[in-house]
């Protein structure tokens, strides 16, 4: 199914003994539901209304060709579009050319770093994307400033990532310039970043750590840098899977407001509900510390997220979902991906969050 199609386009396109030489697959995710969304408690904009919110679709062409002594050329071009809307950027998503073979992988391109590390599975099941504890996990204290890590992937990525090795995997990053273009001139040209992490997967048992460390120096214009650590594990317990995640984020600025740091934790709970899975999150974030200014209060968030995930085949899956993001007075967390894939505003200080979803998503 996956191949059958694009096997047809590149056969006519190319000569026969190119492409028996190369494996190349075309596969993707089609995601998207309901939302009906509410805002409470704001100094203003306090409304609700309904909507259709994408959930990450996307179609990404991959393949490989063997080199011979173990070694394969890889490459992925992954493009996201809104489902409801159409659009997208052509390689917007995890889009890289690389080597692979028995010592690892090297990649280059644009890919996800960091930010994924000890979060729940609402991105990956039928539920909403906008659920995700991602919404806590990768800002310090509002929206309004530079998410950690971009919360998503960056540009100009060199990736090295460890072979197997009896359940560890990790790797490391490096970026030249990662949420610019690294080709221009003076300051909008550098900054860099680069994050490690490394996990242990051994029968039930998950544990895991995950570094960012990013200078700006001129892109994005605001804030000097980004430093953050994560760590994260999960125990299966055959009925159920506990998580428990800890992030320590903070972005530092040259101006009078100094650097900010904050901690969250978030623990995913999944479990086993008749055919379907029962997905249950709770998320906290506490108050923002300053450098110059010391402990702010009322900076913190909580975040509740319920989710059921029924499968209808081995690639079709219907979900439902309920978020609610609560506030404090002078903090501005957003739930993940509302803005950019379901087109709402922005929460001010203090506002509340609350959304229920209902979706379908289907893989091919």
């Amino acid at each position: 199914m996956k191949k059958s199609l694009l096997a047809v386009a590149v056969a006519a396109a190319l000569p026969a003994a190119a492409f028996a030489q190369t494996n190349v697959t075309l596969s993707g995710i089609v995601k998207g539901g309901l939302a009906f969304t509410k805002y409470s408690n704001g100094a203003a904009g306090n409304d609700s209304g309904t909507s259709l919110d994408d959930g990450s679709s996307r179609f990404i062409i991959s393949g490989s060709e063997d080199l011979g002594g173990g070694m394969r050329g890889i490459f992925m071009i992954d493009t996201r579009f809104r489902v409801e809307e159409g659009g997208g950027t052509l390689a917007s998503g995890n889009t890289f050319v690389g080597l692979a073979g028995n010592w690892g992988s090297f990649r280059m391109g644009r890919l996800d770093t960091y930010y994924g590390f000890g979060t729940d599975e609402h991105g990956a099941r039928a539920t909403a994307l906008q659920a995700s504890n991602i919404s806590i996990l990768s800002w310090v204290g509002s929206v309004g400033v530079p998410a950690i890590a971009a919360a998503t992937r960056i540009n100009n990525v060199l990736r090295y990532d460890l072979p197997a090795m009896g359940g560890f995997s990790g790797g490391l990053t490096y970026s030249s310039n990662p949420f610019g273009n690294d080709g221009l001139l003076g300051d909008p040209a550098k900054g860099q970043a680069w994050s490690a992490d490394l996990a242990y997967r051994g029968g039930p048992f998950v544990v895991g750590a995950a570094y960012w460390d990013a200078k700006f120096e001129g892109s994005p214009p605001s804030g000097d840098g980004q430093k953050s650590w994560r760590l994260y594990g999960s125990w299966d317990f055959g009925v159920a899977k506990v998580g428990l995640t800890f992030d320590q984020s903070k972005v530092m600025s040259g101006g009078a407001g100094g650097d900010a740091k904050r901690g969250a934790w978030s623990i995913p709970v999944t479990a086993k509900l008749g055919p379907g899975t029962v997905l249950l999150t709770y998320s906290q974030a506490r108050d923002v510390d300053s450098s110059v200014a010391g402990k702010l209060g009322d900076t913190g968030a909580k975040m509740y997220s319920l989710g059921y995930d029924y499968p209808l085949s081995k690639r079709t899956s219907l979900g439902v979902s309920y978020a609610v993001l609560n506030n404090d007075t002078n903090a501005n967390y957003a739930m993940f991906t509302s803005a950019a894939l379901g087109g709402h505003p922005v929460p001010t200080a203090g506002q509340d969050q609350k959304q229920l979803y209902l979706g379908i998503r289907h893989t091919f």
